[in-house]
């Protein structure tokens, strides 16, 4: 049975081929792989990163295929979660300063795809707020 990281290499492979389907189940597969993992290691940032890769890479899988709106939902939901995980009392200070750190790979990737593609201006003002708030250099949208 490959690990998730076989599968992260085996995706690429499949996506530089534009093998669409194949690269999907390999990156699915390994985030849920990821996702079960992390769910009793919640304090290995190491799973976190892969977990956050790992929906990228199936938010550009899918913008590459013009579906724009599962791309944007793979790019919240990573964002979304680091975000939740950064304010959570109830996970480690490591987890939530890890989470707090993976804003800084959640945020650019969200305000490149609102470049490409429209989102609500309500959302690009909450990254931008964001970003700010961590002390990230921002570049003009537009």
């Amino acid at each position: 049975m490959e690990n998730w990281q076989q599968l992260m290499t085996t995706g690429n492979q499949h996506f530089k081929e534009a093998s669409w389907m194949d690269a999907q189940n390999c990156y699915q597969q390994a985030v849920a792989m990821i996702e079960n993992q992390w769910s009793h290691q919640v304090s290995d940032r190491e799973l976190l990163f892969a977990w956050v890769a790992g929906m990228h890479n199936l938010a550009h899988l899918n913008e590459c295929q013009d579906k724009t709106e599962v791309a944007l939902h793979y790019l919240k939901n990573a964002h979304q979660e680091v975000q939740s995980l950064s304010n959570n009392d109830s996970v480690t200070d490591e987890v939530r300063s890890c989470a707090f750190q993976s804003l800084s790979l959640t945020i650019p990737p969200l305000l490149e795809f609102a470049k490409r593609h429209p989102i609500c201006d309500d959302c690009i003002s909450a990254l931008e707020q964001t970003a700010e708030q961590i002390g990230m250099k921002q570049t003009p949208l537009h």
